[in-house]
Protein backbone atom coordinates (compact mmCIF):
# COMPACT_ATOMS: atom_id res chain seq x y z
CA UNK A 1 0.00 0.00 0.00
CA UNK A 2 2.74 2.40 0.99
CA UNK A 3 4.68 1.90 -2.28
CA UNK A 4 1.61 2.57 -4.43
CA UNK A 5 0.85 5.77 -2.46
CA UNK A 6 4.38 7.02 -3.00
CA UNK A 7 4.15 6.22 -6.73
CA UNK A 8 0.79 7.98 -7.00
CA UNK A 9 2.13 11.08 -5.20
CA UNK A 10 5.19 11.04 -7.43
CA UNK A 11 3.00 10.95 -10.53
CA UNK A 12 0.91 13.86 -9.26
CA UNK A 13 3.99 15.97 -8.48
CA UNK A 14 5.48 15.19 -11.91
CA UNK A 15 2.21 16.19 -13.59
CA UNK A 16 2.01 19.48 -11.68
CA UNK A 17 5.62 20.32 -12.48
CA UNK A 18 5.16 19.49 -16.15
CA UNK A 19 2.07 21.70 -16.37
CA UNK A 20 3.59 24.60 -14.50
CA UNK A 21 6.76 24.58 -16.61
CA UNK A 22 4.78 24.90 -19.84
CA UNK A 23 4.69 28.57 -20.63
CA UNK A 24 1.24 30.07 -21.08
CA UNK A 25 0.97 32.61 -23.87
CA UNK A 26 1.40 36.23 -22.86
CA UNK A 27 -1.92 37.84 -22.12
CA UNK A 28 -3.59 40.22 -24.52
CA UNK A 29 -5.03 43.30 -22.84
CA UNK A 30 -8.79 43.78 -22.90
CA UNK A 31 -10.68 46.98 -23.64
CA UNK A 32 -11.70 47.16 -19.96
CA UNK A 33 -8.08 46.79 -18.79
CA UNK A 34 -6.78 49.47 -21.15
CA UNK A 35 -9.70 51.79 -20.34
CA UNK A 36 -8.97 51.42 -16.62
CA UNK A 37 -5.40 52.70 -17.01
CA UNK A 38 -6.34 55.62 -19.26
CA UNK A 39 -9.76 56.60 -20.55
CA UNK A 40 -10.40 55.99 -24.26
CA UNK A 41 -9.76 59.04 -26.40
CA UNK A 42 -12.05 60.19 -29.20
CA UNK A 43 -10.12 60.60 -32.45
CA UNK A 44 -10.67 60.69 -36.21
CA UNK A 45 -9.33 57.79 -38.22
CA UNK A 46 -7.40 59.34 -41.09
CA UNK A 47 -5.71 56.44 -42.86
CA UNK A 48 -5.31 52.67 -42.77
CA UNK A 49 -1.65 51.84 -43.43
CA UNK A 50 -2.55 48.15 -43.23
CA UNK A 51 -5.07 46.01 -41.38
CA UNK A 52 -3.67 46.59 -37.89
CA UNK A 53 -2.14 50.06 -38.24
CA UNK A 54 -4.46 53.06 -38.49
CA UNK A 55 -3.37 56.69 -38.36
CA UNK A 56 -5.59 58.82 -36.12
CA UNK A 57 -5.86 62.47 -35.18
CA UNK A 58 -6.99 63.16 -31.62
CA UNK A 59 -7.79 66.31 -29.61
CA UNK A 60 -4.15 67.41 -29.45
CA UNK A 61 -4.19 67.80 -33.26
CA UNK A 62 -1.21 65.51 -33.77
CA UNK A 63 -1.42 62.58 -36.15
CA UNK A 64 -0.69 59.36 -34.26
CA UNK A 65 0.16 55.94 -35.64
CA UNK A 66 -1.68 53.21 -33.74
CA UNK A 67 -0.52 49.61 -33.54
CA UNK A 68 -3.63 47.62 -32.71
CA UNK A 69 -2.54 45.74 -29.61
CA UNK A 70 -2.96 41.99 -29.24
CA UNK A 71 -3.47 41.23 -32.94
CA UNK A 72 -1.45 40.84 -36.10
CA UNK A 73 -2.71 40.99 -39.66
CA UNK A 74 -0.70 39.66 -42.56
CA UNK A 75 1.48 42.22 -44.29
CA UNK A 76 0.21 43.90 -47.44
CA UNK A 77 3.55 44.90 -49.04
CA UNK A 78 2.89 48.64 -48.81
CA UNK A 79 6.60 49.40 -48.30
CA UNK A 80 9.97 47.65 -48.01
CA UNK A 81 9.62 47.02 -44.27
CA UNK A 82 6.19 45.45 -44.87
CA UNK A 83 7.70 43.21 -47.56
CA UNK A 84 10.47 42.08 -45.16
CA UNK A 85 7.97 41.39 -42.39
CA UNK A 86 5.85 39.49 -44.93
CA UNK A 87 8.82 37.18 -45.55
CA UNK A 88 8.98 36.48 -41.81
CA UNK A 89 5.22 35.77 -41.70
CA UNK A 90 5.42 33.49 -44.74
CA UNK A 91 8.09 31.40 -43.02
CA UNK A 92 6.33 31.43 -39.63
CA UNK A 93 2.91 30.54 -41.02
CA UNK A 94 4.12 28.20 -43.81
CA UNK A 95 2.53 30.31 -46.55
CA UNK A 96 3.87 31.70 -49.79
CA UNK A 97 4.74 35.38 -49.84
CA UNK A 98 1.90 35.91 -52.32
CA UNK A 99 -0.55 34.29 -49.89
CA UNK A 100 0.65 36.52 -47.05
CA UNK A 101 0.26 39.69 -49.14
CA UNK A 102 -3.17 38.63 -50.43
CA UNK A 103 -4.26 37.97 -46.84
CA UNK A 104 -2.86 41.32 -45.73
CA UNK A 105 -4.64 43.22 -48.49
CA UNK A 106 -7.92 41.49 -47.59
CA UNK A 107 -7.42 42.48 -43.92
CA UNK A 108 -6.79 46.11 -44.88
CA UNK A 109 -9.90 46.14 -47.12
CA UNK A 110 -12.01 44.72 -44.27
CA UNK A 111 -10.64 47.23 -41.75
CA UNK A 112 -11.60 50.03 -44.17
CA UNK A 113 -15.10 48.56 -44.58
CA UNK A 114 -15.62 48.31 -40.83
CA UNK A 115 -14.22 51.77 -40.18
CA UNK A 116 -13.88 54.02 -43.22
CA UNK A 117 -11.28 56.75 -43.19
CA UNK A 118 -12.82 59.87 -41.64
CA UNK A 119 -14.74 57.88 -39.01
CA UNK A 120 -14.80 58.85 -35.35
CA UNK A 121 -13.04 56.22 -33.23
CA UNK A 122 -12.32 55.55 -29.58
CA UNK A 123 -8.68 54.72 -28.94
CA UNK A 124 -7.97 52.88 -25.67
CA UNK A 125 -4.36 52.54 -24.60
CA UNK A 126 -1.58 55.05 -24.11
CA UNK A 127 1.62 52.96 -24.08
CA UNK A 128 4.07 53.19 -26.97
CA UNK A 129 5.70 50.22 -28.67
CA UNK A 130 9.31 49.84 -29.73
CA UNK A 131 8.69 51.83 -32.94
CA UNK A 132 6.90 54.67 -31.14
CA UNK A 133 3.42 53.63 -32.23
CA UNK A 134 0.56 53.89 -29.76
CA UNK A 135 -0.50 50.40 -28.61
CA UNK A 136 -4.27 50.45 -28.45
CA UNK A 137 -7.66 48.94 -29.04
CA UNK A 138 -9.69 50.83 -31.64
CA UNK A 139 -13.48 51.03 -31.38
CA UNK A 140 -15.42 52.29 -34.39
CA UNK A 141 -19.22 52.55 -34.63
CA UNK A 142 -19.37 50.61 -31.33
CA UNK A 143 -17.27 47.72 -32.73
CA UNK A 144 -14.00 46.64 -31.10
CA UNK A 145 -11.97 46.35 -34.31
CA UNK A 146 -9.18 44.35 -32.67
CA UNK A 147 -11.62 41.60 -31.68
CA UNK A 148 -13.71 41.75 -34.85
CA UNK A 149 -10.69 41.28 -37.13
CA UNK A 150 -9.66 38.19 -35.15
CA UNK A 151 -13.23 36.82 -35.06
CA UNK A 152 -13.57 37.22 -38.83
CA UNK A 153 -10.21 35.58 -39.54
CA UNK A 154 -8.43 38.70 -40.82
CA UNK A 155 -6.06 38.88 -37.83
CA UNK A 156 -4.40 36.42 -35.51
CA UNK A 157 -3.85 36.86 -31.80
CA UNK A 158 -0.48 38.40 -31.04
CA UNK A 159 0.47 37.90 -27.40
CA UNK A 160 3.62 40.03 -27.67
CA UNK A 161 6.45 39.18 -27.08
CA UNK A 162 5.26 35.77 -28.30
CA UNK A 163 4.84 34.88 -31.95
CA UNK A 164 1.75 36.05 -33.80
CA UNK A 165 -0.84 33.44 -34.72
CA UNK A 166 -1.74 33.01 -38.38
CA UNK A 167 -5.07 34.69 -39.14
CA UNK A 168 -7.61 31.87 -39.47
CA UNK A 169 -8.95 33.29 -42.74
CA UNK A 170 -5.58 33.01 -44.46
CA UNK A 171 -5.00 29.91 -46.58
CA UNK A 172 -4.51 26.69 -44.61
CA UNK A 173 -1.00 25.62 -43.66
CA UNK A 174 0.54 23.34 -46.31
Amino acid sequence: MRGSTVLALGAIVASVLACSSAQAPASIPTLAELSATSPPETCTLELWEDGDTPYVRCADGEQTIVRMVGIDTAESAFDENSRRRGEYQAELWHLTLEQVFACGKAATRRARELCPEGSEVQVAGSERGKYGRRLAIVVCHGVNLNLRLVEEGHAGRYPYPGKPEKPSGCPPVK
